[in-house]
């Protein structure tokens, strides 16, 4: 009877280390993907719809913030434009948030401008490491974010899928790049 017990706290004790695990585990073959370039391995890893939706709204309203402040609330070819531009943006954003489209979101090195500063790259391709901090935001949510925890540049949101199951399904996108 006691061994029946042991081994019973010892199970409990595994599936909740391993669903606490789960995430850094998703993270890791998320990186993997990524330096693979492995869209097919990286899409297992995201919910498409849920990101593109997040994506949407997030340039929207950088968007609006833009027109408001160069032509104000009052002018009525403003507020054409931004019914025009949201209609193409729509349509951008469903072809950037593919899985191709995920790699050059994601991977820093595909944004950032310091990117195309080849001179003192290694010849090999071999890249800096990310420095960057995770952990729960909450039971179902699980954020990434630069070491120095500055909202200013972006996060990504993993949602539980299941119990050990997380997928990509936010980007928060840095404001310098929202402002573009």
């Amino acid at each position: 009877m006691k061994k029946i017990t042991i081994a019973a706290a010892v199970a409990v004790i595994a599936v909740a280390v391993t669903a606490y695990a789960s995430p850094y585990y998703t993270l890791h073959q998320i990186k993997t993907a990524l330096a693979e370039r492995n869209a097919d391995a990286l899409a297992a890893h995201v919910d498409f719809p849920a990101l593109r939706a997040s994506v949407k709204t997030q340039l929207e309203a950088s968007m609006a913030r833009s027109i408001e402040a160069t032509a104000g609330n009052g002018n009525p070819l403003a507020a054409l434009g931004q019914s025009i531009a949201s209609a193409m943006l729509g349509k951008m954003v469903d072809t950037m948030v593919s899985p191709a489209g995920v790699v050059a979101l994601v991977n820093k090195s595909a944004i950032s401008p310091q990117a195309s500063d080849t001179a003192d790259a290694p010849a090999d391709g071999a890249r800096k490491q990310a420095d960057y901090s995770a952990g729960y935001a909450g039971l179902n949510t699980f954020i990434v974010r630069a070491k120095d925890g500055n909202a200013q540049e972006g996060a990504l949101v993993l949602l539980r899928h299941g119990v050990w199951g997380w997928k990509l399904s936010s980007i928060e996108i840095a404001s310098a790049m929202a402002a573009r």
